[in-house]
C-alpha cells in the first residue's frame, strides 16, 4: 500500500473522530445528529475498506461503506427540509442499496447479479440525483443566510464528489490503479473543512434542533446586522394592500423586485424581523389564513375547496393539503365541515 495513501487514511480517519467528538458536544441530538453520525461510520467503513482488504472483515466494510450515498440523501433532507419526517419508503430504498449487494455477496449467484449489484448501484445514482434536487428545491427558499451558504457547500461539494467517485470508481475506471488518488486524497480534505465549519459556526446552522434554534436565535441577535424595521412595515403593507401572495410561484427574489429593495434585505427582514425560516412558510401563513376564513364563510360553500386554494395561490390540492394540515392541524375538509356544523348549531 502506498505511504500516500496510508497517510490519506490515516488523517482522513482522525478527522472523522474528530467529527464525532464535536458532535457528541451537542445538549441533543436530532434526526440530522443521527444521520450524520450514521454517515461518518459509513465514511470509516469505506476509509478502512483497502486495509482490511483480504480480511475476515472485508465483506463488513463493503456492506458498512455501501450506505454512504443513501445515508448522505436522508442527512441532505434532514438538513435542508425543516420539516423532515424519515419515511418508511425512504428507508427501504436505502436498506435495498445496502443488502442487495451483501445477499449477492453470501449467494455467489452470478446469473443474478443485475439484481444484486447492477440495480443497487444504478439507485445509488438515483439517489445522488435526489440529493442535487434536494438542493434546488429547498436552497433558495432558505432564509438563514449563513445556513444557507453553508449548506450549499456541505451538501453540494459532498454530493458531487460521492458522485464523480462512484461513477469513476464504478463505470469509467473500474480497478484503474491510479483511482486510489481520487478515492482517499479528496475525503481528508473534505473531512477537514467540514469539522473547520463544525468548530467556527454556531449550533444550528448544520444540523436544526430544538436546542440549537434557540441558541442559533439569540447567537443572531447580538451578532447579525439590526433589523430593518421600515422594510419589515413596508413588507407587511405589501402583503396586505396587494395580496401578493395569490401569485402562483412568488419566488423571493420576485417579490424583493416588486419592493424594489435587494433580496439578501428582504431574506434578512423576514427571518430576523417577521421569524420565518423558510420563505414558503411564511407566504403560505398568508395563504391558509386566507382560505382558512372562506372555508369558514358559508356563503362559499358552493366553492370547491381546489378553487379557494388556487385563489390563494396554492399550484395544486396536494400542497394546499398539506400546508394546512401543517398550520391548522386539519385538513380543508374537515375544517369546513366543523365550521359548517358550528354555524347550524348557532341558528
Amino acid at each position: 500500500m502506498p505511504d500516500l495513501l496510508i497517510a490519506a487514511i490515516g488523517f482522513s480517519l482522525s478527522q472523522v473522530l474528530l467529527g464525532l467528538l464535536l458532535l457528541l458536544r451537542q445538549a441533543s441530538w436530532g434526526t440530522s445528529e443521527k444521520l450524520f453520525a450514521l454517515f461518518m461510520v459509513a465514511i470509516i467503513g469505506y476509509l478502512l475498506s483497502p486495509v482490511l482488504s483480504n480480511t475476515p472483515f472485508t465483506l463488513l466494510a463493503s456492506t458498512v461503506q455501501t450506505a454512504a450515498p443513501g445515508v448522505f440523501w436522508l442527512l441532505s433532507l434532514s438538513i435542508f427540509d425543516d420539516r423532515f419526517r424519515l419515511r418508511a419508503w425512504q428507508l427501504s430504498l436505502v436498506k435495498f442499496t445496502v443488502f442487495m449487494p451483501l445477499l449477492g455477496a453470501l449467494l455467489s449467484v452470478n446469473e443474478w447479479r443485475w439484481l444484486f449489484m447492477d440495480l443497487p448501484q444504478f439507485l445509488e445514482f438515483v439517489i445522488l440525483a435526489l440529493t442535487l434536487w434536494v438542493i434546488v428545491r429547498h436552497w433558495r427558499t432558505d432564509l438563514v443566510e449563513t445556513r444557507r451558504r453553508l449548506r450549499l457547500w456541505f451538501v453540494g461539494v459532498n454530493g458531487s464528489y460521492l458522485f464523480i467517485l462512484i461513477l469513476s470508481r464504478e463505470v469509467l475506471f473500474p480497478g484503474a490503479p491510479w483511482l486510489y488518488v481520487l478515492e482517499y486524497l479528496p475525503p481528508a480534505a473534505l473531512l477537514l473543512a467540514v469539522n473547520g465549519a463544525l468548530l467556527q459556526y454556531r449550533p444550528g446552522v448544520l444540523f436544526t434542533t430544538q436546542v440549537a434554534q434557540t441558541v442559533l436565535t439569540e447567537a443572531a441577535t447580538a451578532t447579525e446586522p439590526p433589523v430593518d424595521g421600515e422594510l419589515a412595515a413596508r413588507l407587511q403593507a405589501f402583503m396586505e394592500d396587494n395580496r401578493a401572495w395569490r401569485e402562483m410561484g412568488l419566488s423571493i427574489g420576485g417579490l424583493a423586485q416588486k419592493l424594489e429593495v435587494p433580496e439578501y434585505r428582504l431574506r434578512r427582514t423576514i427571518n430576523g424581523a417577521l421569524g420565518y425560516r423558510n420563505f414558503s412558510d411564511f407566504l403560505n401563513s398568508y395563504r391558509i389564513r386566507e382560505t382558512a376564513s372562506r372555508l369558514s364563510n358559508s356563503g362559499e360553500d358552493h366553492l370547491p375547496v381546489l378553487t379557494i386554494a388556487m385563489d390563494a395561490g396554492f399550484r395544486s390540492l396536494s400542497s394546499f393539503n398539506k400546508a394546512f394540515r401543517e398550520i391548522q392541524g386539519q385538513t380543508p375538509t374537515a375544517w369546513r365541515k366543523a365550521h359548517r356544523q358550528n354555524s347550524q348549531e348557532l341558528s
